[in-house]
């Protein structure tokens, strides 16, 4: 009975040590200079290059008939998704994967809404002529909230994943990338600039609360105390 529990105790025991990963850190500096080239490239201007009009119409140019599941994605990059994700990690025990899950979100969602006032880039339809409008849209463009709050939600939730579910979350902010250019909400560097502030937001916060060891399985469980 107490050599099982002490067996116990030593798989789920490294479950709540936390650490701080060297990883987290070259991602934070990647994704702050993914950003900041992308904001260089930006600016306060008033046309957009040739190759970036090409990506954009190809894809804000798609059929209408795929605007309803599209529009369902994007909503993965709302603000209303980070209290869902984080009461979502609540719900399975998952506290430290909440805290993380929930200050990257914010994080992310403040970030974008102080740079897009510091670009001050209008929105492809006062830039570009005859731009698909499938969404009630408004305010600035760069950088894109919903791709930053996706992004930061993902990369937060990953090092609590296991590793098989990691390549599926990650279609997540990409979809929603693709999702603000076809309805024309964002032009690419938007989505690209986004996504660089949402994982830079949730790295950092790795780098302050730390990261398990490693995922949880869903075979462990925490450990019974041992009997004196």
């Amino acid at each position: 009975m107490g050599t099982q529990a002490v067996r116990t105790a030593s798989v789920a025991g490294p479950l709540r040590v936390r650490h701080r990963r060297p990883a987290d850190a070259i991602a934070f500096v990647v994704a702050t200079i993914v950003y900041a080239l992308a904001a260089g490239l930006v600016g306060p201007v008033k046309s957009v290059s040739g190759t970036e009009t090409a990506v954009f119409r190809a894809i804000n140019g798609l059929p209408n008939w795929m605007s309803p599941p599209i529009v369902v994605v994007m909503q993965a990059g709302m603000l209303a998704a980070v209290p869902v994700a984080t009461a979502a990690c609540l719900l399975f025990r998952r506290f430290l994967m909440a805290v993380s899950v929930g200050l990257s979100g914010v994080a992310a969602y403040l970030l974008a809404k102080a740079a897009k006032h510091i670009i001050d880039e209008p929105r492809p339809k006062a830039i570009l002529d005859h731009v698909h409008v499938r969404d009630t849209i408004g305010g600035l463009g760069f950088p894109s909230g919903h791709a930053a709050v996706s992004a930061a939600i993902v990369v937060a939730a990953l090092p609590f994943l296991p590793k098989r579910w990691r390549p599926v979350v990650v279609l997540v902010p990409l979809a929603v990338a693709f999702a603000r250019i076809y309805v024309g909400a964002h032009l690419p560097l938007d989505v690209v600039g986004g996504a660089g502030l949402g994982v830079a937001a949730a790295s950092l916060v790795h780098l302050a609360i730390g990261v398990p060891l490693r995922a949880e399985r869903p075979d462990e469980v925490p450990p019974e105390p041992v009997p004196e």
